[in-house]
């Protein structure tokens, strides 16, 4: 018999088996507790036989000697110990036979070493992470584990027959897929990197809400690392002076840092697009490299095309922010649109679908950050108030002149991965001490502005053609649209279609009469006539 605990949520079910009288050993940001097993005092907290685990909104309780799960469910209000009768199995993994034999002895030996994760496969625990299985740990496992049977069944004849049946390709492929499926190794994507603040870093799991670090834990199941460690005594020369150089002004390089810190947080927590802009040889592109190369898995560059308007866009390239945390899109030809729809939706913060080539949609929920490094700002829409809430150009206005650049420099910025760490950690204390807020300096206000401006090709011609200088103003529909169509020609703006420009200025507070002798006039604004020269 086992013991379910039900409770309203995490914290209340811990609260539970305390008042039920369970000795709990708690620690302190940790997702796993050390609990006494309620089937078997024998399995003690010292023992850490039972685990304490917060899994899809509710609790598991699984001793690792082998006792029933029990569950503490999530419902409201705490109705206190309920007695839950374990379906029928038959006791002890000897009485079965071939492949479900060998599994049940890899489950044994091998629970909190392997994972078995749905659509990707065999994961192995490397001391820091569980990583994809891509040299062959579970095989091996498979056999080392059939090499202590066959030792063993010099006393029992039916276990040599049993791992007999498996010394082939198939029996071990077999054993395998049995064992994809028991407790212990089978697990979720929602099971994996499931707390976003929890940051693995090469020496340790750092608590971003605590600040503790605390030594690697399968028992975290965090599948990423970063290269840097964090050692707040970390020594930066090489970056310290980088940094400083491609970023003078002092309020523009605290504020990327603190969306590199930012980036570190396993959820959207601000739904912007920084976009990183300047002329060549400026640093920009050093900068996210170091970037990617410090963080490691939680980092990739993604596709150029990713926020750009394109024919036939398949969903692909969205697959490559599926678990990172920092993400690049590096774009650099001139004359690129935005695609507005997509960029809204991929920094939003609800569900993303994507797909490989071939394969199904899969849904995951965003945990990135992403960066637009660009050396020609994409044309936009300048009406649309919601692309611009989350556009934000941080300028790398300093171009480094060829006799101060550095050849080697990435590789020097790779050797100060600790210390690169350690900026963007500072980052993360620096949001979280102003409230949880980016807080944009004016330059960084001043650079989208003027980018909004820019985009604005309906606000530019009104500013260059026309006259709204009194309300008593005036001028047809087609003066209007002829006007603007000239123009729009001469400057390589977007086409538009008689009733989006009128739309346009109806935006804008020159709105259009009643026709009059055939006519339709806009109140507020007129062409302006110019003389030449």
């Amino acid at each position: 018999m086992t013991v379910g605990v039900k409770g309203i949520c995490y914290r209340d079910g811990i609260d539970a088996l305390k008042r039920w009288g369970v000795p709990i050993v708690e620690k302190p940001g940790a997702r796993w507790h050390d609990v006494q097993c309620p089937n078997c005092s024998a399995h003690n907290p010292a023992d850490m036989s039972l685990r304490v685990q917060s899994r899809m909104g509710n609790l598991e309780l699984q001793c690792r000697n082998g006792c029933q799960s029990v569950a503490i469910l999530q419902l409201i209000g705490f109705r206190g110990v309920q007695q839950v009768d374990p379906p029928p199995r038959r006791q002890g993994t000897e009485e079965h036979s071939g492949q479900v034999r060998i599994a049940y002895r890899l489950q044994t030996a091998y629970v909190g070493r392997l994972l078995y994760l749905h659509g990707l496969g065999w994961l192995y625990w490397d001391s820091k992470r569980w990583a994809p299985d891509d040299g062959g740990f579970a095989k091996r496992a498979v056999l080392d584990v059939m090499a202590v049977a066959l030792a063993e069944s010099i006393v029992d004849q039916n276990l040599r027959k049993d791992v007999a049946k498996c010394e082939t390709a198939n029996g071990i492929e077999g054993v395998l897929r049995v064992a994809a499926a028991l407790d212990g190794f089978a697990c979720t994507v929602g099971d994996l990197d499931a707390d976003p603040y929890l940051l693995n870093v090469a020496n340790g799991t750092l608590d971003l809400r605590t600040m503790e670090l605390r030594d690697h834990d399968p028992r975290d199941c965090i599948t990423k690392v970063t290269h840097g460690a964090w050692d707040k005594a970390a020594h930066a020369t090489a970056w310290a002076r980088f940094i400083d150089q491609v970023q003078p002004d002092e309020q523009v390089r605290a504020y990327l840092q603190r969306v590199a810190g930012l980036s570190l947080l396993g959820k959207v927590a601000e739904h912007i697009l920084p976009i990183l802009t300047g002329t060549g040889a400026n640093g920009k592109g050093t900068w996210y490299g170091a970037m990617l190369f410090t963080l490691g898995d939680y980092a990739a560059p993604a596709d150029p095309d990713l926020f750009m308007a394109r024919e036939g866009a398949h969903p692909t390239g969205q697959m490559d922010l599926r678990g990172r945390r920092f993400i690049v899109v590096s774009e650099s030809d001139e004359g690129r649109r935005l695609a507005e729809a997509t960029m809204k939706r991929l920094t939003g913060g609800d569900t993303i679908k994507a797909r490989y080539v071939h394969r199904d949609l899969v849904e995951f929920t965003p945990s990135h950050t992403a960066f637009l490094v660009t050396n020609h700002l994409p044309k936009v829409s300048g009406d649309d108030p919601a692309v611009w809430r989350r556009l934000r150009v941080i300028p790398f206005d300093v171009v480094i002149p060829p006799e101060d650049r550095d050849p080697h420099l990435d590789e020097k910025l790779q050797a100060e991965a600790d210390a690169v760490l350690g900026w963007a950690i500072a980052g993360w204390n620096a949001y979280r001490a102003n409230g949880d807020k980016l807080a944009e300096p004016p330059q960084v206000l001043a650079a989208t502005g003027d980018y909004q401006r820019d985009s604005d090709a309906v606000a530019r011609f009104i500013d260059e053609e026309c006259s709204t200088s009194s309300p008593v103003l005036k001028a047809t529909t087609t003066d209007l649209f002829n006007a603007w169509d000239r123009w729009r020609s001469a400057d390589g703006a977007e086409q538009l279609s008689q009733k989006a420009f009128g739309q346009a200025l109806d935006k804008r507070g020159y709105p259009a009469g009643k026709p009059s002798n055939g006519k339709r006039w806009r109140s507020g604004i007129a062409l302006e006539v110019k003389t030449e020269a």
